[in-house]
This record gives structure tokens, C-alpha cells and sequence, in this order.
């Protein structure tokens, strides 16, 4: 740990050391979010939206037990183990010497030993099936997020070692993504990634992005033009669906889709934030001005569902629950975002105090599930919660660590794009006290 009088960073600091002893204790397998929708009778349910939505709350009211009633196994998410070898990438980049990278490639080990078998290219999904009206997928089946997220993390280090093992494995996941996942094509004639190899016909916007936005990096690293020619036309698709007031919808939904119509209708905190995410690392591989406008549109929205104190919101027009994925997101979406919004830089700080004080056990360190107005669900997700957290502060670290101004609200400032022009260190500086409007 770098030493710092920035309160903020100290913060940061110890939350990150206190969340990789937390995985070093308590390792990676546990409770999932969406582990118990895989039970017979919670899986009926889903299909009906007032029974899931009650049996949703109950499941939140009482998570531990839940579990322990129908006999759910503990799981080992891939996602967990890509991110957090993306959160020990960054932390070696400007800690090299603390051994982050030997931390990192343990967890890229334990994603290479469990790739899907008997598919082209490398692959992963998550352990439990997931069902809904017109999904059912197994568990184990490829999911593009799930690759998406793994993918990243080989490339940060094929980018850090320049090793040809993770070249090798960059490829073998692009492979998977050209020859193995589906893309669906709307009635317009638009193309989309699919979610899933099989089983999940939806088309969803963040899961779209991931896949473009990885195809665009391979494009660049490797000088393959026919990874971007393939990713194209997908995110034409997600470009031409934001709405006017900048958002984005979960997915896109037209007649005859099996999927449920209400589920890609929503706006919510995360999701819209990985869109963000993904829309703006394309934009630093290929800059353009139409691109940076809906990046700049959708964060003046996505401002918008946070409270001015950092809480953020579940969704538009929805305050509660607060949830892990969402604080976590409010952190690294901005923190991303504040190389050219530097009022960015701003609601990444409140999120990481608030998420500190609010959805956390103060004496143990615990990460909570979701807060809602009058009780909170305390089950620590070691994917959904602790390495999405992990993989947040670690990017925050990586850079804001030399900033030295404490961050406050003195001045209120439209958000602006701002072509980084010094250092981050500088930039970061310079703009530690913009406020968001």
C-alpha cells in the first residue's frame, strides 16, 4: 500500500486489502445471487411475475436461510476469478513489486482449468441454470458476459507479460465469440450478440457491448481487421438504441420474441453503466465525435440515478434497494469515465463513501447483499458483491493513488468532456473538485 494524505485513497486502500483478505479467508466459492433460481420450485415460479417477485423477496428477507432450507450447493464462479485477476492487474501496474501479478495469475490458472470442454475456442458460463419466460440455460452453458469478462482479463495480461500463452488464449476466446455464439438478427436486419451459446434468445445490450468491445481490442492488438468487421454491425445495433434521454433499455424486444417484454424494458443502475464502460473503451481504440456524444448523453442520464451523497439507485424511477453490483459499478464506471469527464471523478468518490459506511459490516467488513428502507439483506456474493467490489477499487487506485486534494462539492459544474491533455495525476487534480449537476 502506497502511502497517501488523501483520505479518499486511504479509504481505498484499506477497503482493497480488507476484500483480498477477505477471498484469501473465505475463498471464492459461496452463495450466488441467482443460485437458488436454480431450484425446481423457485424455477417454476420465475415463468409468473407476482410469484417471482414474492419469491424474490423472500429469498432477500431471509437469503441464508433460504438456502440452507433447499439444499443449495455453494458455487465458484468464473466471473469472480476474472475479476478479480483484472483488480490484481491494475494494482501491479502501479505496485509491481508486491506480487499482484503472481495474485493475478493464479485466478487466470483457474480459468483456464475450467473452460467449458467441447466447444471451439475457450469459453465460460455460470454454474447454475438460469429460467425465465423463454430461457432456460444449463448450467455450464457459455454465456458472452461471462467470456466477455474473462476475455478482458487475459488481455490486461497479454498486455502486462506479453506472454504468448495469453495471446494463445485471447484468440481461443474470439474464436468462441466468431464461430460459436449466436447473433441474432432483429426484423429490421440489425445483428446482436447472443447472451448465451443456447437457451436465451434475448437480446441485451450490456452483454452485446462486451462482445464488440473485446472483438474492437483484439482487432487493435492483433491488426486483424476482421474482428472489428465482425463487431460493427453490433454496435451499430446498440448505438441506435439509446433513447433520447440518453439511457438505454436492459434489451431489445420486438414481436414474436419468446422472452419476457417488461424485462428488456427496464433502465437500471448497472447495467447502464457497463454499456458506458464498453462504449468508451471502443471510443479510445477509434475516437469519434458521435461516439463520444452518446457516451457524454448517456453519463449526464446515468448521473441522474445516484442521490447527491453517492447512494445509488436501483433503477429509473426506482430508489430502492440499493445493491452491492450497483455501488460497485458507481465506482468504476465513473472512475473509467473521469480520463474525459472529470466531474466523473466526483461521483466515484461519493459512491466509494457511501458503499463504505452503508453496505458493509463496520466491524467485520462483510459486504452487504442490497439495503432497502427498513431492513438490509446481509449475505456477503463472492462474485456478485466482494470481486466486483474488488475489481471497482482496484481500477479507482489505479487512478486516482497520486491524487493528493481530498474531493468535496465546492463548485457546481455542467459534466463536460475534457480530452486528457497532462498526466492522469494532473488531470485528476486539477478537477478533484468538480461537482456533478
Amino acid at each position: 500500500m502506497k502511502e497517501t494524505n488523501n483520505p479518499d485513497v486511504a479509504l481505498a486502500w484499506e477497503w482493497i486489502e480488507e476484500l483480498g483478505t477477505w477471498v484469501e479467508t473465505n475463498g471464492l466459492c459461496g452463495y450466488d445471487r441467482f443460485d437458488v433460481k436454480d431450484h425446481p420450485l423457485f424455477r417454476s415460479l420465475q415463468t409468473v411475475p407476482l410469484l417471482r417477485k414474492l419469491s424474490s423477496g423472500y429469498s432477500e428477507l431471509f437469503p441464508k436461510f433460504t438456502r440452507w432450507l433447499l439444499r443449495v450447493k455453494k458455487t465458484e464462479n468464473p466471473k469472480a476469478h476474472a475479476l478479480m485477476a483484472l483488480g490484481y492487474l491494475r494494482l501491479h501496474a502501479i505496485e509491481p513489486e508486491q506480487g499482484h501479478l503472481e495474485q493475478a495469475e493464479k485466478h487466470l490458472l483457474w480459468l483456464r482449468s475450467q473452460r467449458v470442454a467441447n466447444i471451439d475456442g475457450w469459453a465460460w458460463g455460470y454454474p447454475f441454470a438460469y429460467t425465465g419466460k423463454g430461457v432456460h440455460v444449463p448450467a455450464n452453458t457459455p454465456v458472452s458476459v461471462v467470456t466477455a469478462i474473462a476475455g478482458q482479463a487475459f488481455l490486461s495480461a497479454y498486455q502486462t507479460t506479453q506472454e504468448e500463452q495469453y495471446l494463445s488464449a485471447i484468440l481461443q476466446i474470439a474464436e468462441f465469440f466468431t464461430e460459436e455464439l449466436p447473433r441474432w438478427t432483429t426484423k429490421k436486419g440489425e445483428l446482436c450478440f447472443g447472451y448465451a451459446l443456447k437457451g436465451d434468445p434475448r437480446k441485451v445490450h450490456n452483454a452485446n457491448l462486451l462482445v464488440t468491445e473485446y472483438l474492437y481490442h483484439l482487432s487493435n492488438i492483433t491488426g486483424e481487421k476482421k474482428y472489428k468487421e465482425i463487431a460493427q454491425p453490433a454496435l451499430e445495433f446498440s448505438l441506435k438504441a439509446q433513447n433520447e434521454n440518453g439511457s438505454w433499455y436492459y434489451g431489445y424486444w420486438e414481436e414474436g420474441d419468446p422472452s419476457e417484454k417488461e424485462l428488456h424494458k427496464i433502465i437500471d443502475n448497472h447495467h447502464t453503466g457497463f454499456v458506458l464502460r464498453s462504449l468508451y473503451e471502443i471510443y479510445k481504440l477509434e475516437p469519434n465525435e458521435a461516439l463520444k456524444e452518446k457516451i457524454l448523453k448517456g453519463f449526464q442520464y446515468y448521473a441522474t440515478l445516484f442521490e447527491e451523497f453517492g447512494q445509488p439507485h436501483f433503477a429509473e424511477n426506482k430508489k430502492w434497494p440499493v445493491d452491492i453490483h450497483a455501488c460497485a459499478e458507481g465506482i468504476l464506471c465513473p472512475t473509467t469515465l473521469a480520463e474525459v469527464i472529470p466531474a466523473a471523478h466526483v461521483l466515484a468518490v461519493f459512491v466509494l463513501r457511501w458503499t463504505w459506511f452503508h453496505m458493509r459490516n463496520l466491524k467485520t467488513g462483510e459486504l452487504y447483499y442490497r439495503r432497502y428502507p427498513f431492513f438490509v439483506s446481509k449475505i456477503t456474493f463472492p462474485r456478485w458483491g466482494v470481486a466486483w467490489m474488488f475489481r471497482a477499487i482496484a481500477e479507482y487506485l489505479s487512478r486516482f493513488y497520486q491524487v493528493k486534494e481530498r474531493v468535496e462539492r465546492l463548485k457546481m459544474q455542467t459534466i463536460r468532456w475534457m480530452e486528457p491533455t497532462t498526466t492522469a495525476e494532473n488531470t485528476s487534480n486539477s478537477n478533484s473538485t468538480e461537482k456533478i449537476q
